[in-house]
């Protein structure tokens, strides 16, 4: 009886060890899902921007023959005027 006790020891302390062993690996795994997660997510983001980017590429090309276009695109870019609009200065 007493080898009984001896080997149900060694028995429940190895499977202690593999207990412990398994809780470590299965935070570790985790924690790599976590990371490869937050990866996925900033690449989707950066995947979402250029989209926008194309999309706005794009209907610049389709549109750089339209006079409305290019005078838009004069005005909030380069800051021109046409020689009928009134500009006003406002400074404090």
């Amino acid at each position: 009886m007493l080898k009984f006790n001896k080997v149900g020891l060694l028995g429940r302390l190895l499977l202690l060890l593999v207990v412990v062993f398994l809780v470590f690996e299965l935070v570790s795994i985790r924690r790599q899902v976590a990371e490869v997660q937050d990866t996925a997510d900033k690449l989707t983001q950066q995947v979402n921007e250029q989209t926008q980017a194309n999309i706005e590429l794009s209907n610049a090309i389709e549109n750089r023959d339209n006079p409305d276009f290019v005078e838009d695109i004069a005005r909030e870019r380069l800051g021109l005027v046409s020689p009928s609009d009134r500009v006003f200065y406002i400074t404090d």
